[in-house]
């Protein structure tokens, strides 16, 4: 045999050996994420250590404290950089990434309503909405959950979007069903916030384009913005809590940075708890 065809088929089978090696690594490394999360799911599902410390410092006093805000969520608002922009608002980051929102149902007691804000921001994370995660309807519920408790304690509700995914992270991690998820969740959660004169901050208006993907350049990774997504969202959250200070249901969109118009046909009553589900366990005016 000819050393040329023998060089052809040694880096043929060189580049076939790469791609099966590459392709066990991945395996590997998403055998050993999912295996990390479900230790996490079953060991410590709330997190609750995760601001306990900082919890503690806080002073309560006796009722709600006029413009204390928690924005509780996941991963994006655990990355949001609240204090340098607003030196002069207490903003409370209670964010823990990877949380579901069963899960954050578990802890809005200790990292949100025991700390007696007047406000909280209510926010899910797009990994609600993959293929393996928990229905829409079962996510709706548990939100619905959040914000009537909220409520219950005198507190505010706002409501924040949830943030979109981009086409290619779409694709690779949901088999493209998250973004039409997304959509539909963000109608709805519009909507319950109407009815019920809540406030919005609605990420997904300031960081989608026009088929409601997360655009590219405010994105590394498809699902969390960069620094430049995240100045957009930090822009809208002085639009709507410190500049704004209305209730989106008693503002036209066109006045409300971040407030669209409920999709047609988008139903305003809360979900029904979905079944065989239970659980135990200064804002703008």
């Amino acid at each position: 045999m000819k050393p040329a065809v023998l060089a052809v088929a040694a880096l043929g089978l060189l580049g076939f050996t790469g791609a099966v090696g590459y392709k066990a690594f991945r395996y590997r490394q998403e055998a050993r994420r999912w295996h990390d999360r479900w230790s996490r799911l079953h060991a410590n599902p709330a997190n609750f250590e995760r601001y306990r410390a900082d919890n503690a410092r806080i002073q309560r006093g006796d009722g709600i404290v006029e413009g204390r805000v928690v924005f509780l969520g996941a991963s994006i608002t655990e990355s949001l950089d609240l204090r340098t922009p607003f030196p002069q608002r207490e903003f409370l980051n209670r964010g823990t990434g990877g949380q579901l929102v069963w899960q954050q149902y578990l802890r809005l007691g200790p990292d949100a309503l025991d700390l007696n804000p007047e406000a909280v921001v209510l926010k899910m994370c797009a990994i609600n909405l993959l293929p393996d995660a928990p229905s829409l309807d079962e996510t709706r519920y548990y939100f619905t959950l959040m914000a009537e408790a909220v409520r219950r304690r005198g507190m505010k509700v706002i409501v924040a979007t949830t943030v979109p995914v981009s086409r290619a992270w779409d694709r690779d991690e949901a088999g493209g069903t998250a973004t039409a998820k997304i959509r539909e969740f963000n109608d709805w959660a519009r909507n319950y916030a109407r009815e019920h004169h809540d406030m919005v901050i609605d990420y997904a208006s300031v960081l989608s384009d026009e088929q409601g993907y997360l655009i590219d350049t405010f994105s590394e990774d498809g699902l969390h913005p960069n620094e430049g997504g995240k100045r957009r969202m930090l822009e809208l959250i002085r639009s709507v809590l410190i500049q704004g200070r209305m209730p989106v249901a008693d503002t036209p969109p066109s006045q409300n940075p971040g407030a669209q118009p409920p999709a047609p046909g988008t139903s305003n009553t809360p979900p029904p708890a979905p079944e065989g589900g239970s659980t135990n366990g200064g804002a703008g005016r």
